[in-house]
């Protein structure tokens, strides 16, 4: 590796020679270093050219900008992706906004689209000049880039909205989940941070507990919950000036067509609602990634008016085809006793997606013992009723168009 530190010239080169390049195999490219580049120089050609592929799915809007420079992998792993940048703009707007960590700058680019001016903070030097390089050549005008850490950041009073996304790894890389290991750590900057008329929006981790969330950050109006392809990616939280007692919950999953499904519920409303237990009928009901981290099971059986099957296994049950259900939907063609002769008869193919729901077997253990492969037209869930009786339900997909 080069003595000398890397600066944005050696990024510059890199996504030149990238852009000349048509590589398919990065590892077999940089094994063989065709071009016989310098070690530092091969590493960052190397990272752009991967950066330049996950872009295509990821932030598609870039992709197809030439000169747009690569920063290190792990700015692109951490930042949010074009289509939950674009929802979070969708709430927003205002006259200057500013985003107090930066990174490599999708949410800003997004969110600054509603706004005069907006403000880029990145304490990074390197990156904030990465970022500032990536706006111009997209043509934004409006950003201006600084490079404070964000405790030390003054605000100004005419800045009505601030984005947080607040750094989820510790000083050994090791991923962090709760609002006080993270930096910085809001709790300690919220009260400075709130003032009548600005909106607070910060991003936390897929796996922080909603709740326990709620009573450290107080003054949360909204919640939002963001799924891509059924897998939650995102925690948002909208703060404003005010505490109220019942935050909205929106939870939003984006469909591999391209499609959002949107339910919006509150706690109390949840704590407050009944429950109608049923065996299966005709139709099965499964919510979203989403819908499942919010704990909206109550909710989102009383809005489509659904049976539930077991209170544990939080699949749903109706007669009737429900387009509009947040989820995915199946057609029951047979409910069956968990017996392995049983099973074997009705999937002579050995081929089925199973899935496992308040059940005392795991789905590699159920595919071992009835010898089973993954895959094919039929969906098998596992799982109990009411009275806590074993049951296979037997299931074909519907595709709604």
């Amino acid at each position: 590796m080069s003595s000398n530190p890397i600066n944005i010239k050696d990024y510059t080169i890199a996504s030149e020679i990238a852009g000349t390049q048509q590589i398919n195999d990065v590892r077999d490219f940089v094994l063989k270093n065709p071009l016989k580049l310098s070690q530092e120089i091969l590493r960052l050609v190397a990272n752009q050219i991967s950066f330049n592929q996950n872009i295509i799915s990821k932030i598609p809007s870039w992709s197809h900008i030439g000169g747009i420079i690569a920063p290190e992998k792990v700015s692109l792993e951490q930042s949010s992706s074009e289509w939950t940048a674009k929802y979070k703009s969708k709430l927003v707007n205002g006259n200057i906004g500013l985003d107090l960590t930066g990174g490599l700058g999708v949410d800003a680019f997004f969110l600054s689209k509603n706004f005069k001016k907006y403000i880029h903070n990145e304490p990074n030097q390197l990156l904030s000049s990465i970022v500032a390089h990536n706006f111009k050549i997209t043509g934004k005008s409006n950003t201006t880039f600084t490079q404070q850490k964000a405790e030390d950041f003054k605000i100004d009073s005419d800045i009505d909205f601030i984005y947080l996304d607040p750094s989820r790894r510790d000083d050994n890389n090791h991923k962090m989940v709760g609002i006080q290991d993270c930096s910085p750590d809001l709790r300690l900057m919220l009260d400075k941070l709130i003032t009548p008329g600005r909106t607070i929006m910060v991003k936390y981790s897929p796996m922080l507990d909603i709740k326990a969330a709620l009573l450290l950050l107080k003054y949360v109006h909204q919640v939002l919950i963001l799924s891509e392809k059924n897998e939650v990616k995102e925690l948002v939280f909208l703060i404003e000036d005010t505490i109220i007692a019942n935050p909205e919950v929106i939870c939003v999953n984006l469909t591999s067509k391209g499609e959002e499904q949107q339910f919006s519920f509150d706690f109390k409303q949840e704590s407050e609602a009944n429950t109608i237990f049923s065996e299966p009928m005709a139709y099965l009901y499964e919510p979203n990634a989403s819908i499942m981290k919010a704990g909206a099971f109550k909710s989102v059986g009383n809005k489509f008016l659904l049976g539930k099957i077991a209170p544990n296994s939080h699949l749903y049950t109706s007669d009737i085809v429900l387009k509009e259900f947040p989820g995915r939907i199946f057609a029951i063609e047979k409910v069956l006793p968990f017996d392995k002769k049983i099973l074997g008869a009705e999937v002579p193919s050995k081929k089925a997606n199973i899935s496992v729901r308040n059940f005392p077997l795991s789905v590699n253990e159920i595919r071992k013992q009835l010898n089973w492969q993954d895959g094919g037209e039929q969906y098998i869930f596992f799982t109990e009723n009411s009275i806590k009786k074993k049951l296979v339900i037997i299931c074909k997909k519907i595709h709604l168009t």
